[in-house]
C-alpha cells in the first residue's frame, strides 16, 4: 500500500515477508473489503484510522473514514465516472473521470474553495505498455500544459513501476508483488483508475512485498535510495488480510476485514 512508501521510505525499513493466518473461507471465495483499519506508530506513539466501504454488488457507493470524511463513487456502466469527497457532510471537490472504450484518458478535479482552476491529468497509453499520465492546469477554461509527467510500467496485472519525470528523471518506485489477491480485485471499475488514490492501490491484481524509492539530482546522480518490504498475512482464500511494515518504535499496519 502506497502509505507504508510515504511513512517509511526514508527510514530504509527491511522485513522479511509473508505468513498467513487461518480463515474458513474456500479457495474460489469473491470477497469485498469492508472495513480497513490503519495503524501507525510514530516514535512509540500509536494512532488509527479506520476506513469503512459501502456497495451495490460489487460496485463501490461510498469510502468513508472515521474523520468523518468520505468519498461518493458514481458509475456510468462499470466504470466510475465521478467521485465527490466531502468532509462531515460538506462537499469539498469533485473527481471526473472519462475514458475511451474501457481506457481511463482524463482526469479532472474541481475543488469547491476555487470553481475557477482545475487540475487535469491526460493519459497517454504507450505502444510498450507503459502509460503517462501529463499533468496541466484549467484556469478559466484555458488549459496550461506542463513538463511533469508520471509514467507507469505494467506487467501481469500490477504496476511494477512509477517514475516522476519533470524535464529530467525525479523519483522512481519500482514494487514487487506477492501471487496473493489485492483487497481491491473485485471491486468493479478500480482498476481502470490505475494508481489515482492517495491511500490505496486500487490497479494491482496483488499485493506489493517491497518498494524501492530512488530520487535523483537533475544531472541523474542519486540522491537517496529507500527500501520498505512488508510482512503480509493472508486468509485461506489467498486475500490479503494484514500488511505490516516496521518495528516497535515506528510502524504501519493496515488490517482488511471482509
Amino acid at each position: 500500500m502506497k502509505k507504508i512508501l510515504c511513512l517509511f521510505g526514508a527510514l530504509a525499513l527491511v522485513l522479511t515477508s509473508c505468513s498467513s493466518d487461518d480463515s474458513s473461507e474456500s479457495t474460489d471465495a469473491v470477497l469485498l473489503p469492508k472495513k480497513i483499519t490503519e495503524t501507525e506508530v510514530i516514535e512509540g506513539q500509536s494512532g488509527s484510522y479506520t476506513y469503512t466501504l459501502t456497495y451495490d454488488g460489487n460496485k463501490l457507493k461510498e469510502l468513508a473514514g472515521s474523520d468523518a470524511s468520505r468519498s461518493v463513487y458514481t458509475y456510468t456502466g462499470d466504470l466510475i465516472t465521478k467521485v465527490e469527497k466531502y468532509a462531515s457532510s460538506v462537499l469539498q471537490s469533485t473527481d471526473v473521470y472519462a475514458y475511451e472504450g474501457t481506457k481511463l484518458v482524463s482526469k479532472i478535479s474541481t475543488w469547491e474553495a476555487n470553481k475557477s482552476t482545475q487540475e487535469k491529468l491526460t493519459f497517454v497509453y504507450n505502444a510498450n505498455g507503459t502509460v503517462n499520465v501529463n499533468q496541466s492546469q484549467i484556469i478559466n477554461k484555458q488549459e496550461i500544459k506542463y513538463d511533469t509527467t508520471t509514467l507507469y510500467t505494467l506487467v501481469n496485472g500490477n504496476m511494477v513501476s512509477s517514475e516522476l519525470i519533470d524535464g529530467v528523471l525525479m523519483e522512481k518506485t519500482t514494487s514487487t508483488y506477492d501471487n496473493k489477491k489485492s483487497p481491491f480485485i473485485n471491486i468493479i471499475g478500480l482498476k481502470a483508475l490505475l494508481d489515482l488514490d492517495s491511500d490505496f492501490d486500487f490497479y494491482s491484481a496483488n499485493n506489493t512485498v517491497k518498494n524501492v524509492t530512488t530520487t535523483y539530482e537533475s544531472d541523474g546522480k542519486v540522491t537517496k535510495t529507500a527500501t520498505v518490504e512488508t510482512t503480509n498475512k493472508y486468509n485461506s482464500s489467498n486475500y490479503v488480510t494484514e500488511y505490516f511494515s516496521g518495528d516497535a518504535k515506528n510502524s504501519f499496519k493496515l488490517e482488511i476485514a471482509y
